[in-house]
C-alpha cells in the first residue's frame, strides 16, 4: 500500500468526512485523484464520443453537488467499513465512490440532452465502482494534473479548494450555478433571473471555467 495513502479514519456522516477532508489536505487529495481517475475512466468506456474533457466536468459537477447538499446517508458510510477506518483509496472505492459514479453519468447524460446530442452508453451497474478494474497501466496514463498525490500535496486541499472557489464566483455566477446544482431546469433558472436561457448558459459555462482554473491554479 502506498504510504500516502496508508492513514485510516472512522467516517459515520458526511460532517466527519468534510472535517477530515478540511483538516488532511493528503487525504482528501488522495480520495479524489482516485475517484475521479477510475469514475473517469469508466465513464469515458461508456461514453466513446465524449471529450476527455466533458467526462471530467461531469464529474467535477457531480463532486460539486455532493458538497453542496451533502446528500449521502450516512449508511453508507458504515457499509464495509474496515476495522479502524476508511483509507482514501477504499473510500474511493466505496459506496461514496458509487454514489459519486451515478452522479457523474447523470450529470454527463443531463450535459448531452442540453446540448441535444445522442451518445450510446449502457445502463450502469449495481455495486458502483465495484467492477471496475485496478489497471495501473491506465491510471499511469490519467492525464489528470492531480494525479500524482504527493506532487499535489503543496497545493490546498482541492476538495475544500473547490468550495472555497465556488464562494469566490460573482454573486450572479455564483446564484445560477448554485440554482443549477439544485436541479432546476434552464428554463425555470432563466425566468427566476429574468434571463434568457442562453445567457444562462452562458453563465454556467463560465462559472465552470473558473471554478476549475480556481481549482487547479488557485485564484488571486
Amino acid at each position: 500500500m502506498n504510504t500516502l495513502d496508508s492513514k485510516r479514519y472512522v467516517i459515520n456522516n458526511v460532517d466527519a468526512l468534510l472535517r477530515i477532508l478540511h483538516d488532511d489536505p493528503r487525504y482528501a487529495l488522495a480520495f479524489r485523484n482516485k475517484a475521479e481517475q477510475h469514475i473517469t475512466l469508466k465513464l469515458r468506456r461508456k461514453f466513446f464520443n465524449t471529450s476527455p474533457e466533458g467526462v471530467v466536468d461531469a464529474f467535477n459537477n457531480a463532486l460539486m453537488k455532493f458538497l453542496h447538499t451533502r446528500s449521502f446517508k450516512d449508511e453508507g458510510f458504515q457499509h464495509g467499513q474496515p476495522e479502524g477506518g476508511w483509507t482514501a483509496h477504499e473510500l474511493a472505492m466505496s459506496k461514496l465512490g458509487g454514489y459519486l459514479y451515478r452522479g457523474s453519468l447523470h450529470e454527463l447524460i443531463q450535459m448531452h440532452r442540453r446540448t441535444r446530442h445522442e451518445v450510446p452508453w449502457t445502463p450502469p451497474e449495481d455495486g458502483g465502482l465495484d467492477d471496475v478494474a485496478h489497471d495501473t497501466a491506465d491510471e499511469a496514463d490519467d492525464p489528470s494534473p492531480f494525479a500524482d498525490p504527493a506532487r499535489a500535496y503543496e497545493h490546498l486541499s482541492v476538495i475544500k479548494r473547490m468550495r472555497e472557489c465556488l464562494n469566490k464566483l460573482s454573486d450572479t455566477l455564483r446564484t445560477t450555478m448554485f440554482l443549477y446544482l439544485d436541479d432546476l431546469p434552464m428554463e425555470q433558472i432563466a425566468k427566476q433571473q429574468d434571463l434568457h436561457v442562453p445567457t444562462v448558459k452562458s453563465r454556467l459555462h463560465a462559472a465552470r471555467k473558473l471554478v476549475a482554473d480556481c481549482t487547479r491554479k488557485g485564484m488571486d
